[in-house]
């Protein structure tokens, strides 16, 4: 039985030019059951209503059916064959969707469910470079020590500028070391069987040993995922501790992110969907969950849900997580060369600009996954993506930025 619920409206007046609109105050003879209450506000006369104006404690706005099954019909329209499914969640104080579509488990017909955990590749980075800030605060580090400054002339010797390089220069992809990715792609072209390798994160660093930097450090910006394996070496040098319990000690459990993991370092708590990838191009859907993420690591291999990334990216993109002066450092962006994910990048964060607004945003991209977090200030709106298939397409397609970046995790 549904609580008793009284309304009352309180003085209603309205004044279009001080956007002053009525109040509304609930009472309930008892708390609310946990699937939550539904109020509709019917006010013809209050024609300059705005519901992102909306104030709300202790609730949750509920979005009109006609409105949510447009949002599934879009989601619906817009997953790509090569995605067996997908699922999406739209947060905003005016109001939240969340939406899934096809299955987790095509051999057995199982949907996916919008609380089902996916890999997130390259949001990793995020945690990561948190993770970092955080030890920043703590003065155990600065982001002007060099890679010299805490790694090992076993890492250290064979990559070019290792004794100018930063810690923000990696975190910012303005390092100009060379993407190991690359490397292993194109030895994963003729062997693909590299995939199934165990790796050790020092060994992913040896990719580039001896290659030429792409450019002085500082003196432009590319994408590499070796910069974060090397922010990772860093962390567990730093704190002589296990990377997938710093994050866990530092992000997770501050912010009570109980569906995220660091795949192959710890026990994933849940069963993650399906991973799909048609690798021989024969228009057939191959499972390829018995993968791991060793070859990923801190560039990569984490796993979380729509819920967790939510509040992940609320926490830290409104101050919840780092100190103002963190999180100024963290959103100090610089501008992408020829980058078709972000239009700038600060430090393990990308940004984009939409028609309708600004982004902070990181995508993420596995052998069978792809996902995107988006969080924006002007409107505290967060966008999460989810799905469980290799494709070169996000659901969201911007008019200049639809490809994404090249082995982009």
């Amino acid at each position: 039985m549904e609580p008793e619920v009284s309304l009352i409206l309180q003085p209603q007046t309205l004044i279009e030019s001080e956007g002053t609109v009525s109040s509304l105050t609930l009472t309930l003879s008892e708390p609310p059951p946990d699937t939550g209450i539904v109020v509709r506000v019917n006010a013809p006369n209050l024609s300059e209503f705005d519901l992102t104006q909306a104030q709300i404690e202790g609730g949750e706005i509920t979005l009109e059916e006609e409105l949510q099954q447009e949002l599934q019909t879009g989601l619906d329209g817009t997953r790509a064959s090569e995605v067996p499914g997908a699922v999406v969640a739209i947060v905003s104080p005016s109001g939240s969707w969340y939406g899934a579509s096809g299955v987790a488990d095509l051999e057995n017909d199982i949907p996916v469910e919008t609380d089902d955990l996916f890999q997130v590749g390259s949001i990793t980075k995020t945690f990561v470079a948190a993770t970092i800030l955080k030890l920043v605060e703590e003065g155990a580090l600065t982001l002007e020590d060099t890679l010299t400054t805490w790694l090992p002339e076993t890492i250290t010797e064979d990559i070019a500028n290792a004794q100018d390089i930063t810690l923000r220069q990696i975190l910012q992809h303005t390092s100009g070391i060379p993407d190991y990715l690359t490397e292993i792609f194109n030895q994963a072209a003729i062997d693909p069987t590299i995939f199934l390798t165990e790796w050790q994160p020092e060994e992913l660093t040896e990719f580039v040993n001896g290659l030429d930097p792409l450019f002085a450090p500082g003196e432009s910006l590319e994408y590499s995922n070796t910069n974060f394996i090397l922010a990772g070496l860093i962390i567990e040098a730093v704190t002589g501790n296990n990377l997938a319990q710093e994050i866990r000690d530092r992000i997770l459990t501050p912010l009570g992110l109980e569906n995220t993991f660091f795949a192959g370092e710890e026990e994933v708590n849940g069963e993650v969907v399906n991973a799909y990838w048609d690798f021989d191009g024969d228009g057939t859907l191959n499972n390829i969950s018995f993968l791991g993420l060793s070859w990923a690591w801190a560039a990569g291999a984490m796993i979380s849900n729509l819920q967790d990334l939510d509040i992940f990216a609320r926490g830290l993109f409104k101050g919840e997580l780092l100190e103002e002066e963190s999180l100024e450092q963290m959103l100090d962006i610089r501008p992408t060369i020829d980058n078709p994910s972000y239009d700038s990048y600060g430090l393990g964060v990308g940004t984009i600009e939409s028609p309708n607004r600004f982004w902070y945003i990181h995508r993420g991209q596995t052998l069978g996954h792809r996902s995107n977090m988006w969080y924006s200030p002007q409107d505290d709106l967060t966008y999460i993506e989810l799905i469980n298939g290799f494709s070169d397409d996000n659901l969201v397609q911007l008019s200049k930025n639809n490809p994404p970046a090249t082995y982009d995790l």
